[in-house]
């Protein structure tokens, strides 16, 4: 377009090389100001500077397209004037709607040097009269194509907001119905679950019960045909006996799998910590589980300990927090239970630098039925318990072992 108009200008003007090629990089440049300023609301201004030179400059008429050109691309501003905003706010927003309001005219600018031209091409020559002719012919053209060239623009820039809109919402629906899938499987793991802790339930409260009464009775009648000589009659309730005694060790198998199988962990654990959690005024408990499950007993005896342990805490202890952190080791469960005190007046033993010798005045002395009872399941799983002072506070600390549970050869002892 910059060489058309250059061959415009010279069939006006053949001898203004200089001033041609002044005219040329003027346009250029106005051109290349206006891209720059795009994003500005003063990108009209080197556009209708560029207009208002041509009107004295008759050697810039030429490159009017360019400046048409420009005009078309330019886009209206948006008013952000709001009577609430503040004053600075306000001033802006003046400005801005005064420029809303003279965009429609500074962007028909270019008009009025091409009307220029056609006056003096109306004295001049069939040829001046014809490069008058084409010289509007393309400027509106440049016009034409600047604004086209803008609704093109704003459509692919609305067309890239349609597909990034789509695209993260295409994203939120997936990360939702991921949630909705992982609430449904917790669902009705949850449900299966506690169906299987009902069944087992009910096998325990009423076969069980209907077993043992025949264990009972069948006992009773082979001590009475013993009584009375019947030896068939012995042998036969004995042989039912041991029926009954095999039948009633089936039915405790498969109490406890489906038990067993109903234990979850950290809604146990859960559970045990929510009981003491904001018990008293001020009160806290943290959770920090590392432990994603564990067998059965063990799942029971960490809950036990842990609802103990708190309870110590709230009893014997002036502290506002606990902790209770669960680690799974390689060869080991550990729980970990603490606060940080201090102890209520006359709860506290005396302060001790060994921490070990601390633990052991502690197990001697401080020896309650709580801590023994910890002492006492955390033993029938072949695991070690430390309670004892811990700072200014209290801590209790308990490992099981894995091994017994791995090689499937533990047999948890003292517990129904």
């Amino acid at each position: 377009m910059a060489a058309l108009g250059m061959l415009l200008a010279l069939n006006f003007h053949p001898h203004a090389d200089a001033m041609l090629v002044v005219a040329m990089l003027a346009a250029i440049c106005i051109t290349s100001i206006t891209e720059w300023l795009a994003a500005s609301r003063w990108k009209w201004l080197p556009m209708g500077l560029f207009t208002l030179a041509c009107i004295f400059l008759p050697l810039w008429r030429s490159f009017l397209p360019l400046a048409a050109y420009d005009a078309g691309r330019t886009v209206m501003p948006t008013v952000l004037f709001n009577s609430g905003d503040s004053g600075r706010n306000r001033s802006d927003g003046i400005r801005q709607d005064l420029a809303h309001r003279l965009m429609p005219f500074v962007r028909w600018t270019w008009v009025v040097p091409l009307v220029c031209v056609a006056a003096d091409a109306s004295t001049g020559s069939a040829s001046t009269i014809a490069a008058s002719a084409f010289l509007a012919l393309v400027t509106c053209a440049g016009f034409a194509l600047g604004s086209d060239s803008r609704r093109a623009e704003d459509a692919s820039r609305r067309i890239r907001h349609l597909r990034d809109h789509a695209r993260e919402s295409l994203r939120a629906n997936r990360r939702r119905l991921a949630e909705i899938e992982e609430e449904r499987a917790q669902s009705v793991r949850m449900a299966t679950l506690g169906e299987r802790t009902r069944i087992a339930r009910e096998i325990h409260d009423n076969v069980g019960h209907l077993l043992t009464r025949a264990i009972m009775q069948t006992q009773a009648s082979r001590t009475v045909a013993e009584a009375m000589g019947e030896k068939a009659s012995a042998q036969g309730f004995t042989a039912l006996s041991e029926t009954l005694d095999e039948a009633m060790t089936m039915v405790r198998r498969s109490v406890h799998d489906l038990e067993d199988d109903g234990t979850d962990f950290a809604a146990q654990i859960s559970a045990a910590v929510r009981s003491f959690d904001g018990i008293s005024p001020g009160f806290t408990v943290g959770l920090v589980n590392g432990i994603e499950s564990a067998p059965a007993p063990v799942t029971r005896c960490f809950a036990t300990v842990i609802r103990e342990a708190l309870a110590n805490v709230v009893h014997h202890s002036e502290a506002c927090e606990a902790t209770v952190t669960l680690r799974d080791m390689p060869a080991l469960w550990q729980l970990v239970v603490q606060d940080p005190g201090p102890a209520k007046p006359g709860e506290a033993p005396a302060p001790f630098s060994d921490p070990v010798m601390a633990t052991r005045h502690d197990a001697e002395t401080y020896r309650g039925m709580g801590l023994a009872d910890i002492d006492s399941r955390v033993r029938s799983l072949g695991g070690t318990s430390l309670c004892g002072p811990y700072g200014t506070g209290w801590r209790v600390f308990v490992s099981i072992p894995k091994g017994p549970w791995q090689s499937g050869t533990h047999v948890e002892s003292g517990q129904s």
